[in-house]
């Protein structure tokens, strides 16, 4: 009897490709249910309908079969290897082929690899799930709220998947062809049957359909939904903003993210800086590190700063850095922004004592060892200085996850140190031949997002928040005329992150305020390289240079320009896996 949970994948299943770890299928409270029983009862419908949300934060490798992307575990992978990695604002130094040609934009340009090959196996992964229910659904006995609320969700995923797809494979609105290029397959059955390429103006139907079937459900069920990570009505409304950017529709953007995001407060300051590992009032979706546990798979143990493998010092590649490029454009517009407060840079150096460090130390090949842009471990008082910004900066209920030592529940446990120690000589010397063997903290390193290290790096990740709703108004707003509404969407956010912000912007300048914002504002939250795309406007990745205080921070590998038509214009290939089964795409391409 085949079992839902497996993850039924397009062309990946045909060719041997294993949808999700094994392990998936014993994960509680979830019960397995066979494609018939899903039609049998409302319980076997919700159960199936958890088993698809639970697809979006899995490991989907197997870690002999599949390594190269075991650590892979859905929508928070998406955001941060295609949303995030090859964008101009961020970097992480894990130098190990996927993830490195990732962020070098090779695999854009390639049909073949785990790189260019994952996103299409995860979205189809996540449509034939859909479709499986969608086909029983109608058939179930039972409450007619529920049975709403169920495919109301179930439609709200497919759509949401189909967004990646375009996100990653498709074209932009600009070179659509009026709505004719063709761009993804268009699955709404279930299966892997060979099917043709459809026209970007079909997927953006399909996409509102389902958002607009879904919009209807939710209010006629009335339903609340009992977990974060199922989708609701705001969720559908705020993927609708996001699909209507795209497709350039300015007034369903805007009336959709405003309407999306109305129950969901914009974070306080101390909400922002409370480490990103636990959901708040303004997280409109998120996975559930409870209720699935991934361990040394999840995403949190290579990216949030505490996790098992970013802080490890053979593994290291650490929890992701900022373009110090984008940084000071923000902490020079206003250096009370609560979100610089979140990254390794040069004026965090003497911020609770004065070392006597300077801006152009970060420039020293003395302090910065330029095989990963680590500063800890390369000099005694770079080092020192590091180690009093932990301290001092470690949100409540989290270890010292910088610098956390197997063995020891503190880093300060693990030198036998206290605060006031840090900054004594012979402390200085423990803690540089500690750091020597031990953790690495990069140039620009980032302290947004912390686990727990209980799990080995399991946290909750937002998939969708109020705040890109706010950024999402703001930007329709601008292309609808109505620039008030803006400015009004600038202060909103911008009033919870820095003393005395105001807009009086308009214009392109207006434009770009909301640009330079929402970099800073979701930044490793898998947005930037996803609006570059929309924006249709280049991408520039500078490199660190000795000695050059002018230059940016990342390493010389993922130096590039990218101007907009790049890899047929920022599109990922349609992966041989799936041209080599589905034969009609290949007619199609070569005809």
């Amino acid at each position: 009897m085949k079992k839902i949970y497996k993850g039924i994948l397009a062309s990946a299943l045909t060719l041997g490709m294993v949808a999700c770890d094994s392990n998936y299928l014993e994960q509680p409270p979830i019960d397995l249910v066979s494609d018939a029983a899903i039609g049998e009862s409302v319980e076997a419908a919700r159960a199936a309908l958890y088993g698809l949300c639970e697809a979006m934060y899995i490991g989907y490798g197997d870690t002999d079969e599949d390594y190269a992307i075991r650590y892979a575990n859905g929508e928070a992978y998406i955001q941060t290897y295609y949303g995030d990695s090859p964008s101009p604002d961020f970097a992480d130094t894990w130098l190990y082929g996927f993830q490195k040609e990732t962020q070098a934009w090779i695999y854009m340009t390639r049909d073949t690899g785990d790189g260019d090959r994952y996103p299409w196996m995860y979205a189809y992964n996540l449509i034939n799930q859909a479709n499986v229910i969608l086909s029983k659904i109608d058939e179930v006995p039972g409450d007619p709220a529920d049975i709403k609320q169920i495919k109301a969700s179930a439609l709200t995923i497919r759509a949401h998947a189909y967004i990646r797809l375009m996100q990653v494979y498709g074209t932009r609105f600009e070179d659509s062809k009026n709505g004719e290029a063709l761009c993804v397959v268009l699955r709404t059955e279930p299966g892997a049957d060979q099917s043709p390429l459809v026209s970007y103006k079909k997927v953006m139907e399909q996409i509102y359909e389902d958002l607009d079937d879904a919009i209807k459900l939710y209010t006629e069920s009335g339903k609340a939904r009992a977990k974060g990570f199922e989708p609701n009505i705001d969720v559908a409304k705020g993927l609708y903003s996001r699909a209507a950017l795209i497709n350039h529709d300015w007034e369903k953007a805007q009336q959709m993210a405003k309407e999306a995001r109305q129950k969901y407060p914009i974070m306080s300051a101390a909400e922002y800086l409370a480490g990103f590992g636990e959901a708040n009032g303004e997280w409109l979706w998120y996975n559930d590190f409870n209720h699935v546990y991934n361990g040394w798979n999840s995403w949190g143990a290579s990216f949030s700063c505490n996790g098992g493998y970013a802080t490890n010092q053979d593994w290291t590649g650490g929890g992701g850095v900022i373009s110090y490029r984008l940084y000071k454009q923000i902490y020079d517009k206003n250096n009370t922004d609560v979100r610089c407060l979140q990254f390794w840079t040069p004026d965090k150096a003497n911020m609770y004592v004065d070392l006597g460090i300077k801006e152009e130390d970060f420039w020293k090949s003395s302090c910065v060892n330029t095989d990963r842009m680590t500063m800890w471990g390369v000099d005694p008082v770079i080092t020192t200085s590091i180690t009093l910004w932990n301290m001092y900066t470690t949100p409540e209920g989290y270890s010292d996850g910088l610098f956390y030592a197997y063995g020891a529940s503190s880093f300060g446990e693990a030198l036998g140190l206290t605060d006031e120690d840090a900054i004594d000589p012979e402390a200085q010397a423990y803690i540089y031949q500690f750091a020597k063997n031990s953790t690495r903290v990069q140039f620009g390193a980032q302290i947004k997002f912390w686990s727990d290290l209980e799990n080995l790096g399991d946290a909750q990740h937002p998939f969708l928040r109020a705040a890109e709703l706010l950024l999402n108004e703001a930007e329709a707003a601008i292309e609808n005329g109505d620039e008030k509404t803006a400015r009004d969407c600038l202060e909103e956010l911008n009033s919870n992150r820095m003393d005395e912000y105001t807009c009086t912007l308009s214009g392109d300048a207006l434009k770009e305020e909301v640009r330079l914002y929402r970099r800073i504002e979701l930044w490793g939250e898998g947005d930037t390289w996803f609006s570059f795309k929309r924006w249709n406007i280049p991408a520039v990745r500078e490199s660190w240079k000795a000695g050059d205080p002018t230059s940016n921070n990342f390493l010389p590998y993922y130096e590039g320009t990218y101007t907009p038509d790049y890899s047929n214009g920022w599109r990922y290939e349609i992966p041989k896996s799936e041209k080599d089964y589905n034969t009609i795409i290949n007619n199609q391409l070569n005809n």
